[in-house]
């Protein structure tokens, strides 16, 4: 497990990447370590395994009564009508009978028409435009209506520029971030998507799917070794902290879960409960800034370590926090101001009604985001402390423990004694001994 004593240079020209393996640890610790992780890794995949969903639980998302209608289309013709039945106060400029031609499904060549209106806000059409329709009926005669625009092409481009980006930056640790990131939007598509849609707690869901993504995100990245053993301690015990305390404040703060349109059709449709859902959105939500500062604050406490082995556990400490509060103020002004941001079209809109700021705080659908924010921060700033005293404790122990199984140094053998010199009477020569 440990790396070899390599020079820079010669450990630049081969090119091998040592945070894989990690900072050299003792056999005793890394004994310590898999008594710690095993039983966690072993509980999880047991988890997974009982609540994976069933083949229907998957078939949900793209079932009866799903959107599994959706057609692309190419505008091809517009002619202009009257608007019939929409409220004036929409501000209805125009609407339009729009010619297209499908280019997906058992439909594809298929020339339809489809109704849009010219309402403020909605798009205007285009000849030319690929938009994407959905079947208002099933049969033989299926009538279509706007859905969207195609939006492949762009978001395909972003994605290409992203993935060049990274891993021209970050290289062989960015080729592994993505690959993990595969991996994790997989779990999150194949599990815990597909186990909520089938009724499982979506708590226990997402606690299971976080830790799954957790793990594999966390090796595949940043190495099997000891420090990130001790950052996946760290988020795994940080997790527990944010969905205990996500579940006390839900309750007392008498969340229904349906303070949006998409919980409303959720609670319509039956089977999922809203309320376990807003607790598993706390819990991945929080996931993502977890490991980024138990990673950190564990390579922090080596670090220190390594450039001076001699510090006791409570400098070792002190010195890593100082690191962690730093990290701890910026990352949670960072999530005040993600979910200010996705909330600023709500805010600005009670703003806009006079609403006072006390009231504001405590409508559902804010008050929602106030315990997301605060419950992932009180996590978040939970996990430094953990993650840091962990590994301080057991990089102390480790140093500890090499010192104790070092081999003794063989004593050193006496020098010598120099030839004694012999001093003749005054008057005559004097000699060394041999002369």
């Amino acid at each position: 497990m440990a790396p070899g004593n390599h020079d820079d240079a010669e450990h630049d020209h081969a090119g091998h990447d040592h945070s894989l393996i990690g900072p050299p640890v003792s056999r005793r610790l890394r004994v310590v370590l898999a008594a710690i992780i095993v039983p966690l890794v072993l509980a999880t995949a047991t988890a997974l395994i009982v609540l994976w969903p069933s083949k229907g639980a998957s078939d949900a998302l793209t079932g009866p009564g799903s959107l599994n209608a959706l057609a692309n289309a190419t505008v091809s013709g517009l002619d202009a009508v009257k608007c019939v039945g929409i409220d004036e106060d929409l501000g209805t400029t125009n609407c339009v009978d729009a010619k297209a031609t499908v280019t997906s499904t058992s439909d594809k060549g298929r020339a339809i028409t489809f109704s849009a209106t010219g309402a403020q806000g909605v798009p205007t059409l285009r000849r030319g435009d690929k938009v994407v329709l959905v079947a208002i009926n099933s049969g033989a005669n299926r009538l279509y209506s706007f859905y969207g625009f195609q939006r492949s092409r762009p978001l395909a481009l972003l994605l290409v520029l992203f993935v060049g980006v990274a891993i021209a930056i970050g290289r062989w640790h960015g080729a592994r971030a993505l690959a993990a990131l595969a991996l994790s939007l997989l779990i999150l598509v194949k599990f815990v998507l597909p186990a909520i849609t089938e009724g499982q707690n979506p708590l226990a869901v997402a606690l299971v799917g976080a830790a799954t993504v957790m793990l594999v995100a966390l090796y595949l990245t940043h190495g099997f070794n000891a420090r990130t053993t001790t950052a996946v301690i760290g988020t795994l015990a940080s997790l527990a902290i944010t969905g205990g305390l996500a579940r006390v404040f839900v309750t007392a703060s008498h969340f229904t879960g349906l303070a949006s349109e998409e919980e409303n059709y959720l609670r319509a449709s039956g089977g999922i409960d809203v309320r376990g859902l807003l607790l598993a959105g706390i819990i991945i939500g929080a996931l993502g800034v977890l490991d980024d500062v138990t990673v950190t604050q564990a390579s922090a406490v080596w670090q220190l370590h390594q450039a001076n082995p001699t510090r006791g556990f409570g400098e070792l400490y002190h010195s890593a926090m100082r690191i962690g509060r730093d990290h701890i103020a910026s990352t949670v002004n960072t999530l005040v101001l993600v979910y200010a941001g996705a909330a600023l079209p709500l805010l600005i809109l009670f703003n806009q009604n006079g609403v006072r700021w006390g009231e504001v705080v405590t409508e559902e659908t804010i008050a929602t985001e106030v315990v997301r924010t605060l419950v992932g921060s009180i996590g978040l700033m939970a996990s430094v402390p953990i993650t840091t005293a962990l590994t301080a404790m057991l990089v102390i122990a480790d140093r500890d423990e090499g010192r104790r199984s070092a081999p003794t140094a063989p004593k050193a053998r006496r020098a010598p004694r120099a030839p004694r010199e012999w001093k003749a009477p005054r008057g005559e020569r004097s000699f060394r001994d041999g002369d």
